[in-house]
């Protein structure tokens, strides 16, 4: 037995032993690293020296237990919080390592069993945006629903409930009431005073009522809508509709019907790049990459497809690997302007003049950046240089990402009103087109995706100065189209890069044929750049063009019709930027005819199929039945900056028949159509601020009892709209509408402007004028 002063000298470390106490017996180097590596250094000698419990030998000595120790290779994926600080060991045991039993401190763990550090902050990150998310739904629930819902939201709010289980209740509490809120299959607009199509466009011969947008529940109500004197009061023209075939084939395949079932407002842009990316490492404007992300989305959804300056795959990829080559502080921050148009979530969106605007304030960054990038110098030719062809290829692109941003700027202005300022940055971009022989072929140090950029960019700024030059109506200043023609869509559509999208309840992603649209668009454009070349002049009254070159024309417009690809026929046509293309169609062959609508000669010396205005009538019954058609699908109310031009037209068509029908069968069925039309001005105007104006002067000039049949379905003031002055000053050289160019050239000549009348407009006292009564509420 071991004698209590013996003990206790045996249990002490090794340097704290007394003179003639037993020796420690020696290990082999191998185990005694192991154990000091397993046990810490402060516990080194302890585990050294520490003897067995049980009695010793017989000459009174301990032989002492050599410590266990890991095996080697058994790894640890991650320390716990007490080792990391202090750089132990340690050997990962649950729920606490050994080294913080031993030293008996806390022992907590950032991660879960078999998980790295990485991984734990990885989950953490998810976790997060995930919550986040959750949040910013909740948050949208409130700024969208009816007062009502948000109201019972925010008292769940101050009860305590969490997100998650308010999101529940939200998206699963009421199934019926959540049918009514998305616009699914069984929802579509419904006209406003008179639910039928009216009768004058009800003809045997109209291919539009042929269409598959025009859907057989429609059909049904043709004989049985309600009669003149209906009052339906302010409500969301929404009409609940049976089921439909829903196995029919289709151009977009078998059973996929969404696009003729849902609003194109529902659907979702689907991108390989657009959710990965961050906008704010490109532009100074905001740091909330969420928003600008929706505002980049509906940018795509609403305008890229009908006003194409650029290639969409190579900008998205490009930022979101944050590549300076088909992407660049202006070109975004030029994007994110117009995307603010597109926006539901952006309150005051006509406000351009806010400094509080985002808008606005995009629209100042690019301007800026377009100051410096436009003055931007070729590098100078040094063959000794061995970095000057890669600078000068940097240069080029820059030049292409300059182009595309100050056409979306001239857009912008447009939209705010002020087209004689945005014209100035049209041509900017044409003479950089002109320094870099834009219009020319590809060079031959280009690659393959910078060829397709550089034409896909020639053929976006032919066909935007096309377009303005004939609705200005002035010489275009480019005479022929790019040299490099458009490739066959059918042939290499990827060459074009499809824009796909996907609709609520639906895991089918639908190609919107966007390679289809941008070639018809620009033969069609190409048309039209002929016709303004021959018209317009800048020093004279335009020309009118001879009778072989109506027909020509003419005939190029039919076989261009004829010869759309089967998504774009009308029997087809349902998305927004289709329907324009057929609304445009229509509106240049009204433009066409009009000058020889009075000729008493036979159809025949012209060679047409009918008297000129046959075709005139035609196309007018055309453009307002695909009016209705769209108005039926999608409504108004999403931004569609082109789309005012038609509504303003057809309106002005409109208040000009109503003035001849009186005591006409057809009087309530034009009324009901100028309610239509006027709604939808109303409702655009919401989105950008020329459509204010373009309400403000068309209000001025309807009849006191027509403006009184709207107040019925639109919520507006009539006295502050059309009286008083202006929020902003007009900069337009838009012309008055008027049917044809030489009416509508004379106007301008004469300076009936859209400026020009919204001025002397408002130079009007409210006193002089008669103010419309206001119906009981």
């Amino acid at each position: 037995m071991l004698s209590s002063g013996s003990r206790s000298r045996s249990a002490s470390p090794p340097d704290r032993q007394q003179p003639g106490g037993p020796l420690r017996r020696l290990l082999p180097a191998s185990t005694a690293a192991a154990a000091i590596e397993a046990n810490g250094s402060r516990q080194k000698s302890l585990s050294l020296s520490r003897p067995s419990p049980a009695s010793g030998s017989a000459s009174g000595t301990v032989s002492p237990v050599v410590p266990a120790r890991r095996k080697r290779g058994q790894a640890t994926t991650a320390a716990c919080g007490a080792c990391r600080k202090r750089k132990s060991k340690c050997d990962g045991e649950r729920p606490a390592c050994s080294i913080c039993r031993d030293r008996g401190t806390a022992c907590e763990f950032d991660t879960n069993t078999a998980e790295t550090h990485t991984q734990a902050l990885k989950r953490k990150y998810s976790e997060l945006q995930s919550q986040k998310s959750t949040y910013q739904q909740v948050y949208e629930v409130l700024q969208t629903r009816p007062d009502k819902e948000a109201e019972e939201v925010y008292q769940r709010i101050r009860r305590g409930a969490d997100a998650d289980s308010i999101l529940r209740h939200v998206n699963h509490g009421d199934m019926l009431v959540q049918l009514a809120l998305v616009p699914e299959a069984r929802y579509r607009y419904e006209f406003p005073y008179l639910a039928d199509m009216p009768p004058f466009l009800r003809q045997p011969g109209n291919p539009y009522l042929d269409s598959e947008v025009y859907d057989y529940a429609l059909r049904g109500l043709a004989n049985s809508s309600q009669q003149p004197g209906r009052q339906p009061g302010r409500q969301q023209h929404q009409r609940l509709l049976p089921d439909t075939e829903n196995g029919a084939d289709s151009v977009y395949g078998a059973g996929q019907r969404d696009p003729y079932l849902k609003p194109y407002s529902s659907a979702t842009i689907i991108h390989p790049w657009l959710d990965s990316v961050k906008p704010s490492k490109w532009t100074t404007v905001s740091s909330d990459d969420c928003l600008m992300r929706k505002i980049i989305h509906d940018y795509f959804l609403f305008e890229y497809d009908w006003f194409t300056f650029f290639h969409k795959d190579y900008f998205l990829e490009d930022m979101a690997t944050e590549t300076p080559r088909f992407c660049s502080p202006l070109l975004v921050n030029a994007l994110l302007c117009v995307g603010c148009f597109c926006h539901r979530g952006l309150q005051g969106r006509p406000e351009f003049w806010n400094p509080r605007n985002i808008g606005y304030q995009f629209l100042a960054e690019a301007k800026r950046l377009l100051e410096i990038e436009s003055e931007r110098e070729r590098p100078f030719r040094n063959p000794a240089d061995p970095d000057w062809g890669r600078r000068d290829r940097e240069w080029e692109q820059s030049r292409l990402t300059t182009i595309h941003a100050a056409l979306l700027l001239t857009l912008v202005y447009n939209l705010n009103g002020s087209d004689k300022i945005g014209w100035r940055f049209t041509l900017r971009a044409l003479e950089i087109a002109d320094d870099i022989q834009l219009l020319g072929p590809p060079l031959e140090h280009h690659g393959p995706e910078m060829r397709i950029a550089w034409t896909y960019t020639a053929w976006g700024l032919f066909c935007w100065q096309s377009l303005c030059s004939y609705h200005y109506l002035q010489p275009p200043p480019t005479r022929e189209p790019p040299k490099t023609p458009l490739p066959n869509p059918l042939e290499q559509p990827n060459w074009y890069g499809e824009l796909w999208v996907r609709y609520p309840s639906s895991q089918s992603r639908l190609p919107t044929y966007h390679g289809l649209l941008f070639k018809a668009k620009a033969d069609f454009w190409t048309i039209l750049n002929e016709v303004s070349l021959l018209t317009f002049s800048r020093h004279r009254a335009p020309a009118k063009l001879s009778v072989n070159q109506i027909l020509q024309f003419y005939n190029r417009l039919i076989a261009w019709q004829q010869n759309l690809p089967e998504p774009l026929t009308p029997r087809k046509i349902v998305l927004p930027h289709q329907l324009k293309l057929h609304l445009h169609y229509n509106h240049m062959l009204i433009d066409l005819v009009t000058p020889i609508l009075d000729y008493n000669g036979s159809a025949g010396v012209f060679q047409l199929p009918q008297t000129p205005r046959d075709i005139y009538i035609e196309a007018v019954t055309h453009l307002e039945t695909i009016l209705r058609l769209y108005y039926l699908r999608h409504g108004f109310e999403a931004a569609d900056s082109f789309l005012l031009h038609f509504l303003g037209l057809l309106n002005h068509v409109t208040m000009n028949a109503i003035e001849t029908s009186t005591g006409s069968s057809f009087l309530e069925a034009r009324r009901s159509t100028l309610v239509l039309l006027t709604k939808g001005i109303h409702d655009q105007s919401r989105v950008h601020f020329v459509a204010r104006a373009v309400l403000r002067l068309q209000l001025s000039l309807m009849r006191l009892e027509d403006v009184e049949l709207l107040r019925q379905f639109v919520d507006i003031e009539t006295d502050q709209v059309t009286y008083g002055p202006q929020e902003q000053a007009i900069h337009s050289d838009w012309p008055v509408y008027e049917v044809g160019l030489e009416a509508r050239d004379q106007q301008r000549r004469q300076g009936r402007t859209l400026a020009s009348s919204l001025a002397s407009l408002s130079l009007l006292e409210s006193s002089t004028l008669p103010t419309p009564s206001r119906s009981p509420t």
